[in-house]
């Protein structure tokens, strides 16, 4: 590879010589290079905005759920705190029960889903709810189970009074409202007995990989229960944010395409104006696999050097937007205060590598075509 790339070298240091190949060679560099910037900026924004989603669900949401194998409770739940807590010390566990009752307060009354949870000590009902029943905090409201007791006047409703402490977030999606009460109220009305159906896990030092651990802990352990990870309770939310990774990519991407082909012009262009050239070296025995070797390396070349600076200014700007907080978002309506930038090493080597990739493609046609010319109809008209 010598000869090809010293001869690479001597073409691209001579095109100042030729004021029409430099500047086509000169745009198809910086072609490649605002397509890297673009690329290389619009995936940190993506990822700052999708860095923040996942740092809010990881400090909010549910890391792990035990749930039975089969039907709706678990058998023996106290059987899994101390298998838990070997595999993961200090991890924070919590009971719960859930249904659906109908919930009343001195205006309507309005089915509403009803979640019992061994660490709310107080009834809470969520905005939804709260505006339908037209109640607030201090006000009570009245809770009827699905479940019925038998009394002397015949069967009745199991129910229960409660007093308003809070009014919570509502969760994404939720449309009917809901209650949480304190574990021991929830399971009376649920039940009638101290009933568990799941149990919830939280472990802020490992969040991703407590259910795998957790799973092949009870399985060493001989439970028959099922574990949802992470990943499996929020499925639908990360499957979309991969799909706008994929999808943001493909888009911006296609400006690579487009400097792609701007190279492939400025090849053959490269090739046009070195057919004689090519035609001596291959008249003194350069074998064809060495003229298609020295192409290539010339387009790459070209791409290497657009696509290092663009990766460069594109990680200086995110960072700088980043670090100045240059564009402000609206308080209330986002966790930032400004546009967050993340950038992720791998990823800019990945968006460097689809950038030589494509520049080593785009040599290749005319690359080609070199190899197979004969010497002869080099030098036919000159």
């Amino acid at each position: 590879m010598s000869a090809e790339l010293h001869l690479a070298r001597r073409y691209l240091g001579g095109l100042r010589r030729r004021t029409h190949v430099a500047t086509v060679t000169l745009i198809s560099m910086v072609g490649l290079g605002l397509g890297v910037l673009a690329l290389v900026v619009t995936l940190a924004l993506l990822e700052g905005f999708q860095s923040s989603i996942r740092a809010e669900l990881v400090a909010r949401a549910t890391h792990a759920r035990v749930v039975p194998a089969e039907g709706r409770r678990l058998v023996d739940p106290a059987r899994l705190a101390p298998v838990l807590h070997e595999v993961a010390p200090g991890v924070e566990m919590v009971q719960v029960v859930r249904g659906t009752c109908l919930v009343s307060s001195a205006t309507d009354a309005v089915p509403a889903s009803v979640s019992g949870r061994s660490d709310v000590l107080e009834v809470g009902v969520d905005s939804i709810l709260a505006g339908r029943l037209m109640v607030g905090v201090g006000e009570q409201i009245q809770v009827v189970a699905p479940r019925q007791r038998m009394t002397p006047m015949g069967p009745l409703p199991v129910r229960a009074v409660a007093e308003v402490a809070a009014i919570r977030v509502p969760e994404p999606g939720a449309e009917a409202g809901s209650v949480v009460l304190p574990l021991e109220i929830a399971q009376r009305l649920l039940w009638g007995e101290p009933v568990v159906e799941a149990i919830e896990l939280r472990h802020p030092a490992d969040p991703w990989r407590l259910g795998a651990r957790a799973r092949a802990a009870l399985a060493a352990a001989g439970v028959e229960a099922r574990v949802e990870g992470l990943d499996e309770l929020h499925r639908p939310l990360l499957l979309a944010l991969a799909l706008e990774r994929v999808m943001i990519f493909v888009a911006v991407g296609l400006m690579l395409v487009v400097a792609a082909l701007n190279l492939l012009c400025n090849v053959a262009m490269v090739a046009a104006e070195k057919r004689v050239d090519l035609a001596v070296l291959a008249g003194i025995g350069l074998p064809p696999r060495s003229l298609r070797r020295l192409f290539l390396a010339l387009g790459i070349a070209i791409g290497m050097v657009g696509a290092a600076v663009g990766a460069a200014l594109g990680v200086a700007v995110a960072l700088i937007l980043d670090r100045t907080g240059a564009l402000p978002l609206p308080r209330g309506v986002f966790a930032a205060a400004s546009v967050p930038f993340r950038v992720d090493p791998a990823m800019v080597a990945f968006v460097m590598a689809v950038a030589l990739a494509l520049a080593a493609a785009a040599s290749w046609l005319p690359a080609r075509l070199v190899a197979r010319r004969e010497p002869a109809e080099g030098l036919r008209y000159e």
